[in-house]
């Protein structure tokens, strides 16, 4: 079968496994299609041809009508749909679905990178204008840890547009299924199932430790360094699902600190007992704004009353988590909201995001060898 890529031998000398992504197709009302993609010779094929994964009869539709494909992006595989048909493949996504915006079409040979809750329209133009409409709308869904599911109205988080993306994790909008349908903003680790005795663990660690920063601390009101003024200015985190906090319940965040980064600790051969989630993400406050970075780039420029306000909160900000004996090490315009400034120019509030890089102020930390310590521009230990 196209869609699955798993047959498909890498190539000598290559370590890293290929990309894959597992997601479903789905028609209104109708179960969801699972496909899992491994690598990037894998196609799921839509059209006429019965030989095809999805099948659909309409004369309108071309023997080979359209295919899924990945490309990969530094590590990450990423979703496309391409074009082989007469009249069309029509691609829209989430946010544009919601806005009424009209399908873009593709054209044979043209290609389109697809997101969570893209929709395809197959095909985009009938084959006479007079006819019945009988195209087909599909719904792209990747496979997210705790989605809801509305057939089965199972799991919890309906997973909308994703927001941002990082080297380690990308974050999505979503509704709290289980909590009066809340908005707020879910971080999934991009080192989902990652094997027992695997240096990549790391990652899912500084997932978790962040969390546990804000949760333990600039947010944990019964702390004796809390100040409200100070934590407003701090992006919330509201729950942890990594699976770290379980290694050992009787110890305290420092404690779990204390093990985890210690210099001789091997995140290379060490196997976690019971074993950390296999789908590890942590849920956060939706934040209302734009990144400071973006602002910049985009213009107007800020107004000299605008850019003093954000120096302050932003020193506010930094000196709050000297109460605490942290430093964030990648204070930057990338990880910096201005919250509701889009309402009014003069009254927003700084957020800082991104605690993955956080550690104590400890001067030990800076020659700490351990790789959940060390930054990116210390280079990869591996």
């Amino acid at each position: 079968m196209a869609a699955d890529g798993g047959a498909q031998k890498r190539k000598e000398g290559d370590a890293r496994p290929p990309v894959e992504l597992a997601f479903t197709l789905s028609q209104a009302g109708q179960p969801a299609t699972p496909f899992k993609l491994v690598g990037t010779e894998a196609r799921v094929l839509i059209g006429r041809q019965l030989e095809g994964d999805i099948v659909l009869e309409s004369s309108s539709v071309s023997l080979n009508h359209c295919e899924l494909f990945l490309k990969k992006k530094n590590r990450d595989p990423v979703l496309y749909v391409r074009d082989f048909s007469r009249n069309g493949t029509g691609v829209r996504h989430a946010r544009g679905a919601a806005n009424g915006d009209e399908f873009a079409e593709l054209r044979h040979g043209e290609e389109q990178e697809l997101r969570h809750r893209s929709e395809l329209l197959i095909p985009a133009r009938q084959k006479r204008s007079r006819d019945p409409d009988t195209r087909i709308s599909f719904q792209v869904r990747f496979d997210l840890p705790d989605a809801y599911c509305p057939l089965t109205r199972s799991g919890r988080w309906d997973y909308e547009e994703k927001l941002g993306e990082g080297g380690l994790a990308v974050v999505y909008r979503a509704r709290d299924t289980q909590n009066s349908g809340r908005q707020v903003a879910v971080k999934v680790s991009k080192f989902s199932g990652v094997g027992e005795g695997s240096s990549q663990n790391r990652h899912i660690y500084a997932l978790w430790r962040e969390a546990r920063w804000s949760i333990e601390r600039l947010h944990n009101e019964s702390h004796a360094n809390y100040e409200i003024g100070g934590a407003v200015l701090f992006a919330r985190y509201l729950e942890d699902h990594t699976g770290f906090e379980v290694q050992e319940p009787r110890a305290d965040f420092d404690g779990l600190r204390k093990r985890f980064e210690d210099p001789a600790f091997a995140w290379g051969t060490h196997r976690f007992e019971p074993p950390i989630a296999k789908r590890p993400y942590v849920v956060m406050e939706l934040i209302d704004g734009k990144l400071l970075q973006a602002v910049v780039e985009s213009g107007p420029s800020l107004r000299p009353a605008e850019q003093q306000k954000v120096i302050r909160q932003c020193c506010k900000a930094l000196v709050y988590l000297e109460r605490f004996g942290v430093i964030h090490r990648d204070f930057r315009g990338c990880n910096i909201f201005l919250e509701g400034r889009h309402t009014r120019e003069d009254d927003f509030c700084v957020k800082v995001i991104d605690l993955g890089f956080m550690t104590s102020a400890d001067p030990a930390d800076m020659r700490n060898p351990n790789p959940a310590i060390r930054c990116a521009w210390q280079g990869d230990p591996e």
